[in-house]
């Protein structure tokens, strides 16, 4: 993201001499114990872009920190609807997220002096430039309302749609239809928000990133491999090549399949497993083109063919 235009159009707005250190977040509520309370936790993590991907992936290397824990628990009140406890979590959150990073408002705009591995002094503006989290963080993120997309006006119902004309969102256009939505009778603002023309969720009114320097929220969202190519795309493909063979006779491709190295055997079929993981899912995908092939016809195939070769180039 930070190589292409993005990179050039921040590099002239700020003064000469002055670099970007691009910042990546990353949120994911994580469940801890199932047996014992049902305790969760809700890390934070940040790193930077100028550090190579090779490093940045790699736990040993600790280039990835711990920001903090953002509250986890649940509202419980009996006083307030199922709407009313959404929008307090929603609010919550971005209170909390406000507060862990209001040090990057002045950072950004200023810059701070930083030395560099030769000993060299820069002025660096650290710029929130790319937020990984799965779907229904991302609508929680930027404000959208859930089932439409965090990056553009479609909604889910033209998802499908192979000529789709919807203008890309800006954090900007979404902060001035809050501030429309404001200047209506407070009871109104989520009904407004939640209109066609701005798809918003309408639960937080002052988003967390609203004073962030040069942050455009809605293209530092990043596409979640995990959930919405693995257990999206290869999810929803299972089922249909389930649906066209049938169940027994998936399986029963699978149990024949032969051993191969660096690919798991599974040895009861694919339809038993249950709350697959990620992990999981990469190796039935490893699988499914030579469990279809013969089973199935051409059309199918050449489907399942393509949709594979967008996942792994992916």
């Amino acid at each position: 993201m930070w190589t292409g235009d993005w990179w050039w159009k921040m590099q002239d707005l700020l003064p000469e001499g002055a670099t970007i250190s691009p910042v990546i977040l990353s949120t994911d509520k994580t469940q801890l114990t199932l047996f014992s309370g049902s305790k969760q936790a809700y890390p934070v993590y940040l790193t930077i872009g100028n550090l190579p991907r090779s490093i940045r992936r790699k736990p040993s290397q600790q280039a990835c920190i711990l920001l903090a824990y953002l509250s986890a628990e649940k509202i419980t009140s009996s006083n307030l609807t199922e709407s009313q406890k959404r929008a307090r979590m929603h609010q919550l959150f971005h209170e909390s997220m406000r507060i862990v990073l209001k040090p990057l408002i002045e950072a950004g705009k200023k810059g701070v002096e930083m030395v560099n591995g030769k000993g060299d002094v820069h002025r660096v503006h650290p710029i929130l430039a790319c937020y990984s989290a799965d779907y229904p963080e991302q609508c929680l993120v930027t404000g959208v309302k859930s089932t439409t997309c965090p990056k553009c006006y479609a909604d889910f119902q033209d998802l499908g749609h192979n000529e789709l004309n919807t203008s890309l969102r800006s954090g900007q256009r979404t902060l001035a239809s809050l501030d429309t939505a404001l200047n209506h009778p407070r009871r109104q603002f989520h009904t407004v928000c939640q209109d066609s023309s701005h798809h918003l969720s309408g639960y937080v009114p002052d988003p967390f990133w609203s004073q962030l320097p040069y942050t455009n929220i809605h293209m530092a969202i990043t596409p979640d491999i995990l959930h919405q190519l693995y257990q999206g795309v290869i999810s929803h493909l299972l089922s249909w090549c389930q649906d066209i063979i049938g169940a027994d006779e998936l399986d029963n491709q699978v149990k024949r399949f032969p051993p191969s190295h660096g690919i798991r055997h599974f040895k009861n079929g694919f339809t038993i497993l249950s709350n697959v993981s990620g992990p999981e899912r990469k190796q039935m995908a490893k699988l499914l083109l030579g469990i279809m092939a013969g089973a199935a016809p051409k059309d199918v195939i050449r489907c399942c063919r393509a949709l594979l070769d967008f996942t792994f180039i992916a």
